[in-house]
């Protein structure tokens, strides 16, 4: 859609639901822009900035939308299975955790948009009963941002490419940049690398990447 960018696009590419809770909103683009598209019929906007939040809902008055605008911190402010889609943008892998651990419970799917710490992000949904339904890369603005999906039910935790790289479901047109992107940083930390622990990190995120780039 027009105005939202490549990350908030893919992220609403992936959602398909009756309610969605656009949780730490921001000033509410992609909320609104799921309604505006039909991937949801209402949508539940949250921020702990009722500054940022009032930005939002003017943004939905402005397209006649009724967003149902919350202040509050992470998903305390929803109640168990009130939104069938959950989509938390615009953090890292470790704050997104911080918000689940208060509420992963209340809803059985989610869009999450990470700009760091995927893997620790993808391994944390794999040991509580979530599975990937997408998890792919998109560059926008000179950065690579990982997009993931998970739905409840029962899957391996990940390793290799699938952990450090992500599953490329659905196919990125930014993989291969994105594997040379990991290739160059990886090498650098293992060049640098003065511990074993790190260097060996570093060395399986590597060949992760080898083999990644023979499936291309």
């Amino acid at each position: 859609m027009k105005g939202l960018g490549k990350r908030l696009g893919a992220a609403l590419g992936l959602i398909d639901c009756d309610t969605l809770a656009d949780v730490g909103c921001d000033h509410g683009k992609a909320g609104i822009a799921a309604i505006r598209t039909g991937r949801a019929k209402r949508v539940i906007l949250t921020d702990i900035s009722e500054k940022s939040l009032s930005k939002a809902r003017a943004s939905a008055e402005y397209f006649g939308i009724d967003a149902d605008c919350r202040v509050g911190d992470g998903m305390t402010v929803l109640a168990p299975g009130e939104a069938d889609c959950v989509l938390i943008a615009g953090m890292g892998g470790n704050e997104i955790m911080h918000i689940l651990d208060e509420g992963l419970g209340k809803c059985d799917d989610y869009v999450l948009l990470a700009h760091r710490d995927a893997p620790k992000l993808r391994i944390y949904l794999a040991k509580r009963g979530f599975r990937l339904r997408a998890d792919t890369v998109v560059k926008d603005g000179g950065k690579f941002y990982n997009v993931l999906a998970a739905e409840r039910g029962e899957g391996a935790v990940p390793t290799g490419a699938a952990l450090w790289l992500g599953g490329d479901i659905p196919p990125s047109a930014d993989r291969e940049e994105y594997l040379e992107y990991m290739h160059g940083k990886y090498a650098a930390i293992a060049a640098r690398a003065t511990d074993r622990p790190s260097k060996a990190a570093a060395l399986e995120v590597l060949d992760a990447v080898r083999k990644a780039k023979e499936e291309l």
